[in-house]
């Protein structure tokens, strides 16, 4: 198997789990999968689990009786599960590492801190030296996922482009890797133009032929994208039409924040902003952290000192 492209068993799969299709991975069996790939499948499991808010704990379990001397592997995931599941870790295991000694410890490293402490800077550094320690690396491709990902919400812009093209380097096979596609769409949305717009559009439309009869957060991850890509083309009735196939969706999750922030983004452009305040409550209720907040609490602050300025003279 070329060892840069998802082909083989787990092509559908990890399609799936890196479009947040986890119902769908749930719904899998190991034992319809070899027994080479069947610890990567329960760690899409497991994470796709815990991505949904599940307590995966039994599956833990199950993986460190089914595949003794992996538990660097389950200790990870534990307190992962733990986290997320249940908002505490009595361990230190992601504040104790360091430097991160395999993929999966490094990324779910960085998202922890991010997702707990803010700490966008450490995440990065912590990223960065993983993918130079292992350069080039042909199975580990998830960290330069997550880093750009980072990078693009810091606006960094320079240093996402260099990391995109550090993909040159690799075999033109390495681009038919879901994460290179992933990677790809959200470089071109950035990027701008409508023919990069469009082919990020088309990528994300095309996943929509997929079944998400029984995954509403699957559906919601990719309407959303869609949305908001739309938005960027300026294509305000079938924004509008997206709108409404998500609110049947009746989704409320941990990516709902993003898609309500380019709701106040289509209320101004469409509606002069009059739903915004209703909008911002509710961002607020979902992620009061969420950088569209912040944003406006430090032009609130700025503009609050020049009053005072003049003011005082």
């Amino acid at each position: 198997m070329n060892v840069f492209s998802d082909s083989g068993e787990l092509y559908t799969i990890r399609n799936e789990f890196f479009t947040n299709q986890h119902r769908k991975i749930l719904s899998y069996s190991l034992d319809s999968f070899s027994d080479e790939t069947k610890l990567k499948v329960l760690e899409f499991k497991i994470r796709s689990a815990v991505s949904l808010g599940e307590d995966a704990s039994s599956m833990i379990e199950e993986g460190r009786f089914l595949f003794p001397g992996n538990d660097e592997i389950f200790n990870a995931l534990q307190s992962w599960n733990d986290l997320k599941t249940f908002g505490t870790d009595e361990s230190t295991y992601f504040d104790d590492v360091k430097e991160a000694k395999f993929e999966l410890q490094a990324v779910l490293t960085a998202f922890y801190m991010v997702k707990f402490h803010g700490d966008y800077d450490s995440a990065i550094s912590l990223l960065v030296n993983f993918n130079n320690q292992n350069p080039n690396n042909l199975h580990e491709l998830e960290p330069y996922l997550v880093l750009i990902q980072l990078y693009l919400i810091q606006e960094n812009y320079t240093e996402a482009k260099k990391l995109y093209q550090s993909f040159q380097k690799f075999p033109p096979s390495s681009r038919d890797s879901i994460i290179y596609q992933v990677l790809e769409s959200w470089m071109l949305s950035i990027q701008g133009g409508s023919d990069n717009i469009s082919n990020s559009y088309y990528f994300y439309y095309e996943l929509l032929s997929t079944e998400f009869e029984n995954d509403p957060q699957g559906k919601f991850h990719i309407l959303s994208v869609l949305f908001a890509l739309t938005l960027q083309m300026k294509h305000y009735p079938e924004a509008q039409e997206l709108a409404d196939q998500i609110a049947t969706l009746g989704y409320e999750g941990p990516q709902q924040a993003d898609y309500i922030a380019n709701q106040i983004a289509f209320d101004y452009l469409t509606k002069d902003g009059d739903n915004v305040g209703a909008l911002l409550k509710q961002l607020y209720q979902s992620n009061p952290e969420h950088h569209l907040l912040k944003d406006l609490k430090s032009k609130n602050d700025n503009f609050n000192e020049i009053i005072a300025k003049y003011q005082a003279a």
